[in-house]
């Protein structure tokens, strides 16, 4: 059991500095991607014009793509390094499940590359003749018309279906690894209860509120290179599991630090003080 958890250690320690540069380097791409997309591209008052100004900056789209690809894939490897972690600390997690946490981010990194090349599809078929028919007959190009058109290209692009199949693989896949693998590294004491809690409810709307999952995986890159505030849990230094205390046990651990009298009896409670004017009245009643 030593040798296991000196090797686990060790290898704890040789890829915590990789695993937290991938996860800083993960966000950088796909905010690198958002800002290539933003300036390029844009988003456009509808589908209509969207696709015309993919179509116009095409580089641009590509170039999203590429970033938004490598950002979510890089992923795998914080999530990973967790994952292997809380395992060495505990018996009870499938280690078949890994294969879900390294799975899941590169599905999602295939969908924005089909995603893009779908878009890339559906933006050259409208313009070159959507775009033609609808102004043949007098239709402006940022109409209802041309946007219900513009999203039936969008629809029928060549790559949609097997986008969509990889982007529901890979979300139901990164909802799972999240949440597992946060609440068994919350459970075995490698994440404080607050960080483990919101890494679940953050892995759980992932499929929505993506971005705010990246701000997470923020935390984990400095908690896995030792940059927390604080210093990390001591689970990370003993290679076992620490659980944390529950409420209960704390405040049963308060009330037993209360300190004793020197007979070992606990210690009386001590007397509120007298409301001003008290004192007096209560010696008139005596007297009388």
């Amino acid at each position: 059991m030593t040798t296991r958890r000196e090797e686990a250690l060790a290898w704890e320690q040789r890829w915590a500095l990789p695993a937290a540069l991938a996860a800083f380097a993960a966000i950088g791409f796909v905010i690198a991607a958002i800002v290539v997309a933003g300036q390029g591209v844009g988003s456009g008052s509808g589908d209509s014009e969207l696709l015309r100004n993919v179509d116009a900056h095409r580089t641009a789209q590509i170039a999203s793509s590429i970033l938004q690809a490598i950002g979510v894939g890089l992923l795998a490897a914080p999530l990973y390094y967790l994952f292997r972690a809380a395992r060495a600390r505990s018996d009870s997690m499938r280690g078949q499940l890994v294969g879900v946490v390294i799975a899941a981010p590169i599905f999602l990194a295939v969908l924005a590359i089909l995603s893009g090349i779908s878009t890339l599809h559906a933006a050259s078929d409208f313009v070159s003749n959507e775009v033609p028919r609808l102004l043949a007959k007098g239709v402006a190009l940022n109409s209802d018309r041309a946007n219900e058109a513009a999203t039936d290209t969008i629809t029928e692009a060549p790559m949609r279906p097997l986008a969509a199949g990889f982007g529901l693989a890979g979300q139901i896949g990164f909802v799972v690894a999240m949440v597992y693998t946060c609440l068994h590294a919350m459970r075995v004491g490698l994440l404080t209860r607050f960080w483990g809690s919101l890494g679940m409810a953050l892995g759980a709307v992932s499929f929505i509120f993506f971005q705010f999952a990246l701000l997470w995986f923020a935390y984990l890159g400095l908690l896995i290179a030792g940059w927390v505030p604080g210093g990390r849990p001591p689970a990370w230094a003993t290679g076992e599991a620490m659980p944390w205390p529950s409420p209960g046990e704390k405040a049963a651990g308060t009330l037993g630090d209360e300190p004793a009298d020197s007979d070992g009896s606990a210690p009386e409670p001590p007397l509120l003080p007298e409301r001003e004017g008290e004192g007096e009245r209560r010696k008139r009643k005596q007297r009388d």
